[in-house]
């Protein structure tokens, strides 16, 4: 890797060229034109954008203001600012601004768009850029619910057309949409480019839905939806363009209002650099009457529970040079970087299985930290505002070669003024790239250069009007200097006492009613929640009973003690929310306490539209024995076609045996880490690595007796990535989220006597197959409900142990390891404690010193505990602690410390115990020393 050097802070305008300024409608070849409200503030044609009379090249920075601090956004923009960008977009996530469930469509009162406007006035008036604001309703974005409030489920219908209704042109659902629209739309309004003065700076595009491409929906349903959504945008005052991304439906299309809008490109094409080129020439043939947009050009990629870091999946500053530049080449005209800067879920706003860390390996570290990838991202900001605005309107060149390297990818553009532009990319993953070029160009002498690529790199060559010989070029983007490091860094600081106390349940408590969900009592985030009741038993009673059944809106656990003690779950299932009450009930007064864990909000599938917490709670029968379903034949599929399922699961030929019991399971928990040995049963790996489709087929005996105890339950603890059931050659269900079991009632499909079970699972990649026990239960039933009261936050947040408040009196001191190294990241590395609460408080505390003038220094915790919950800084939630991994290292924002001797700072771990109990082991508070900076003093 090369070295860089830079001290001073450079900030970097985009060079403009003027513009024909005419108000004339764009053609398109649907033969609609395109209108534009205020032309001579923006318009667009097939080339470009046009802003102010002057073509302008977008070159934007993803930067979600809900996913920092807001003391920390002027840092964050002042780096991008740094970097040469001239835009910076953003979502608006809808259950970030209206968190709670208005009385009707026509309420607007629970909004609070305070945040999203004073982000906007300093992206826009402090800092000079461009915005672009992308209001969903559906964002994905790695966040909750898909930016859909979580009380949005109130409403859904009980019947619907499509698999989903949110997303759907379901008339409730465009209601609502709607009701959002008519909140957002008017704060975009005031801030677009049209209604600032000539010159100032504002929104200049607006976009709709979001990568609705991935909606299992008819296109008529689709346009149906998305002129809701137009309608909606123009009658609260739109006037700058619209757009979708990867949306087909609106690429060309002769609708009169969908016609108006253009769609964007994402493109998560990782090392296959190439194809940004292949897509963006594509997308330019697709719809000739709109600029070639990358809306979402990839940064990294998000980090997931249970698996992997961002970090993990590799990509580097080649990736995100060769991306832009192979965009450019195909004639991409705005660019914007997802994620530039990545930031954090605090409080635990991320989606279900994500991690707190956001970080994305963007360019722009979670931490504020800049390195090499921020550096290529400069110095492509350099060479656009040399070039930008002379390749807004380039053209193609064709040419031919006598190269006949096929790692060698080439692309040639020429500009109104003759300047020419070649393109070049290496994407051999090894080898380096050195030979002379010849580009035969038709009515033009040869252009000849030598080319000198490392693997994977690329770079753009420069030349002059008609100019052929390559040596007097100039090569792009600029070599640049290093990030000026201090050479001392603060030691770390290693906590050796933190205090404990276990979950009180001195809550606030108020009666349940009926099926009230937990959106309904205010309750629209992550939190811990609670539910107690108190009842009397007979003694006929006490034998009739013998679980304790929730029945739940949503996938989420609950977590209980009978009468002080912890009640054991019937099933080793997370997710089965019943409770052997067997020697833990007694005659006469009871009392069971449950702590509810909301583990996310899906953002794409099914969860998405439930609503949380207990429907209903109350005693069931006694549980009967569970019978496992070990003995399984395997083999591969030609197809996921159900033809092809049925025809393999019939066939007896090439079946390999494999017994799934505890050991086999055991070594399908090491899938993914390397030189563990395989396990017994080789054929429990037939879709390692694969993409590919594999039927397993066994064999369950029922009696009479059994099917009428309702013992017709199967589940599979995890089926990766997609699994289809069929049970006697029908089909039974379908199951795609392999984080959740599958369990599926299949008294309907089977007879007394041998049945057949088939689970065909097809995988994309990674692991894959049934990874973890297959079991036969009974169908367990709320026999005797129960009376509820529900407290919305635990004691420890209602009587303050979060905040900043150093006070453990009553609390038990205990000693923390100072010896052994805390992993950074891991997964299922976790220390082995006692489960004797179902939840436990912890505090630390310590004191960092104040950096030296001009040294920024940004610091981290590192964690060693069992158990799931979440962490407050100085009464700040700083995210979620999930005990498997693989994150175990935190940022601790700046403006949340505390610095200097005897200033403290207190950090609170509240934890939900686990089968390891909530042991903290050890904790640390360590720099970034390699992401710290030296910095100008003011």
């Amino acid at each position: 890797m090369k070295k860089h050097f830079y001290i001073f802070l450079i900030l970097l305008t985009f060079s403009q060229v003027k513009a024909n300024n005419t108000s004339e409608p764009v053609s398109t070849t649907s033969g609609i034109s395109k209108q534009f409200s205020h032309p001579d503030r923006i318009r667009y044609d097939g080339h470009c954008m046009t802003i102010e009379g002057k073509d302008v090249f977008i070159y934007s920075a993803a930067f979600h203001y809900f996913r920092c601090p807001k003391a920390l956004w002027r840092d964050r923009f002042r780096k991008i600012k740094k970097a040469g960008f001239n835009t910076v977009e953003t979502y608006v996530p809808w259950n970030w601004h209206e968190m709670n469930m208005p009385k009707n469509v026509n309420d607007f009162s629970k909004c609070d768009f305070s945040d999203l406007k004073a982000w906007l006035k300093m992206a826009q008036e402090e800092f000079g850029f461009y915005t672009i604001v992308r209001p969903g309703p559906f964002i994905c974005a790695e966040w909750a619910g898909g930016a859909h409030p979580r009380w949005l489920g109130k409403f859904c219908p009980d019947k619907y057309e499509t698999s989903f209704w949110l997303r759907s042109d379901n008339p409730e659902y465009i209601k609502w949409s709607k009701h959002w629209y008519d909140a957002v739309c008017p704060i975009f309004a005031s801030e677009q480019i049209t209604n600032k003065p000539k010159g100032g700076k504002g929104i200049i595009l607006v976009q709709l839905e979001n990568e609705y491409i991935y909606f299992d929906m008819a296109s008529e349903g689709k346009i149906r939806y998305l002129k809701a959504l137009y309608q909606a945008a123009k009658s609260n005052g739109i006037n700058v363009p619209l757009f979708t991304c990867v949306t087909p439906e609106a690429r060309d299309c002769k609708d009169p209002q969908i016609s108006q809008v253009f769609d964007m490109d994402n493109q998560y094409i990782w090392w296959n650099m190439q194809e940004s080129k292949n897509r963006i020439e594509d997308l330019k043939r697709q719809q000739p009457d709109a600029p070639a947009f990358v809306c979402e050009l990839q940064g990294g990629w998000f980090s997931t529970v249970g698996r992997s870091l961002s970090e993990d999946n590799y990509l580097d500053g080649r990736h995100a040079r060769g991306m832009a530049l192979m965009a450019m080449a195909g004639g991409a005209t705005g660019l914007n970087y997802y994620m530039f800067f990545g930031g954090t879920h605090f409080a635990g706003w991320g989606a279900r299985t994500m991690t707190t860390s956001y970080d994305y390996g963007a360019a722009l570290k979670e931490n504020g930290g800049t390195g090499e990838k921020f550096l290529t991202t400069k110095a492509i900001g350099e060479f656009l505002a040399i070039h930008g605005s002379r390749l807004t309107r380039s053209v193609p060149v064709g040419f031919s070669t006598d190269n006949t390297s096929k790692d060698l990818i080439i692309g040639m553009r020429r500009a109104t003024d003759g300047t020419q532009y070649i393109f070049v990319l290496n994407k051999d993953k090894k080898a380096t790239f050195s030979d002379e070029i010849n580009l035969k160009l038709t009515n033009q002498q040869p252009i000849r250069f030598r080319c000198e690529l490392g693997a994977l790199d690329s770079k753009v060559l420069v030349l002059n009007t008609g100019e052929t010989n390559g040596s007097k070029g100039e090569w792009f983007p600029k070599e640049q200097n290093e990030i000026l490091r201090p050479k001392k860094i603060p030691a770390s600081v290693r906590i050796t006492t933190a205090y404990k106390q276990n979950e009180t349940f001195k809550a606030r408590w108020t009666p349940l009613g009926s099926a009230v969900s937990l959106p309904e009592l205010g309750v629209n985030d992550c939190r811990y929640s609670l539910y107690k009741s108190k009842f009397n038993l007979t003694v006929e009673e006490l034998k009739k009973y013998g679980s304790i059944v929730f029945d739940m809106f949503t996938g989420d656990p609950m977590y209980i003690q009978i009468n002080g003690k912890i009640a054991p779950r019937a099933s080793i299932n997370e997710f089965d929310n019943t409770f052997i009450s067997k020697g833990l009930l007694h005659a006469g007064t009871n009392e069971i306490v449950a702590v509810y864990e909301n583990q996310g909000h899906a953002h794409g599938y099914r969860p998405m539209e439930e609503l949380s917490g207990m429907r209903n709670g109350g005693l069931g029968p006694e549980v009967e024995s569970i019978t496992p379903v070990e003995q399984w034949k395997v083999k591969l599929a030609a197809s996921d076609n159900e033809k092809d399922i049925l025809k393999a699961s019939t066939n007896e030929d090439n079946w390999e045996k494999m017994m799934l019991d505890d050991e086999t399971v055991a070594g399908l928990a090491t899938l993914q880490i390397a030189g563990l040995a395989k396990p017994k049963w080789p054929a429990a790996w037939i879709l390692q690595g694969k993409n590919a489709t594999a039927v397993y087929r066994s064999q369950i005996n029922f009696t009479p007796e059994m099917i009428k105890n309702g013992k017709t339950m199967l589940e599979f603890g995890c089926i990766d990535d997609r699994g289809v059931l069929y049970v006697n050659g029908k089909l039974v269900a379908s199951h795609d989220e392999w984080d959740k079991p599958f369990i599926a009632n299949i008294v309907d499909f089977i007879k007394p006597g041998a049945n057949q079970i088939v689970m065909a699972v097809t995988n994309s990649n990674g692991s894959g197959g049934i990874l973890k026990p297959v079991r036969l239960l009974r169908q367990m039933k709320i026999e005797k409900p129960l009376k509820w009261e529900v407290a919305k936050d635990l004691s420890g947040v209602t009587n303050g142990w979060i905040t900043g408040c150093s006070n453990t009196k009553g609390w038990e001191k205990i000693a923390l390891d100072t010896v052994n190294s805390i992993p950074r990241k891991g997964n299922n590395i976790q220390p082995k404690g006692i489960y004797d609460a179902l939840f436990t408080w912890y505090k630390v505390e310590f004191e960092l010193p104040e950096s030296e003038n001009g040294v920024w220094i940004p610091w981290r915790l590192l964690i060693n505990a069992s158990g799931n919950g979440y962490m407050w800084l100085n009464g700040h939630n700083i995210g979620r602690h999930w005990e498997v991994g693989p994150q175990r290292e935190f940022y601790l924002p700046e403006c949340w410390l505390n610095f200097g001797k005897g200033k403290k700072n207190v950090l609170v771990f509240g934890l939900r115990q686990s089968a390891n109990g909530a042991k903290l082991k050890s904790v640390e508070i360590a720099p970034y020393a390699n992401d710290a900076e030296m910095r100008e003093t003011k």
